[in-house]
């Protein structure tokens, strides 16, 4: 990828962010920390297509929060900061979600264990944009998700969606069309239970045709999402 098509996708994600947020292309700069762009700018250009999709489709209101220790967003997964800038979603002027980079969550398994005090691995895993019920702290549970968010910037093989599957029962259970928070986008039900909307979001078009119902039945939509 040459100089110049990278500063045309930093200048349209700074554009979204702008219209649907009120956020100026110099903040945006800095949100995404440039030192660090590199590995992270298909995640960026996938969270202003998130942004932009809410104020669009949903007719939601979009602000940018968390203006504390850190300018930047948060780019290493872990537990809810809010020292990171954040997006607040309103509607009507009530608050009713935020949006978030790269956090964890607690998984279903470990809900399900005997002793949950004791602390593994495997009782938490990171989603690279979450958007999640308002005021949670540390990490949400899978009933606080509204939208769980994977970033592919690469080729996916079949052990992807795999992998993809495995991870989705961490979030929830197969259900039959729960009703979600959403009206249009990213949909107003799905086969989910909690019925979070679990998304995957890549730059390989081609392979999803294979796997598109599959992943539907299970609550999961597949994105193709060029940069």
């Amino acid at each position: 990828m040459t100089t110049a098509e990278i500063d045309e996708i930093k200048d349209n994600i700074a554009d979204v962010l702008n219209r649907h947020a009120n956020i100026t292309p110099a903040r945006t700069l800095s949100l995404l920390n440039i030192t660090d762009l590199t590995g992270k700018l298909y995640e960026a250009s996938v969270l202003a297509e998130v942004i932009e999709r809410l104020a669009v489709d949903e007719n939601l209101t979009v602000t940018l929060a968390g203006t504390g220790t850190f300018l930047h967003l948060k780019q290493k997964g872990g537990p809810i900061n809010r020292n990171y800038p954040y997006f607040e979603i309103s509607q009507g002027g009530r608050p009713v979600a935020e949006l978030f980079t790269d956090i964890y969550f607690s998984t279903i398994s470990r809900s399900r264990r005997a002793n949950t005090l004791i602390k593994q691995r495997g009782d938490y895993h990171e989603l690279d944009i979450a958007l999640i019920a308002t005021g949670v702290q540390i990490r949400p549970e899978p009933e606080e998700i509204l939208i769980a968010i994977e970033c592919k910037n690469t080729t996916l093989e079949k052990s992807t969606i795999r992998e993809l599957l495995g991870f989705r029962r961490e979030l929830s259970f197969v259900g039959y069309a729960e009703p979600t928070t959403f009206t249009n986008w990213p949909a107003p039900a799905i086969n989910a239970d909690p019925p979070s909307i679990h998304m995957l979001y890549t730059t390989h078009g081609s392979i999803l045709q294979h796997y598109r119902e599959s992943c539907e039945a299970f609550g999961i939509k597949l994105i193709h999402h060029s940069l």
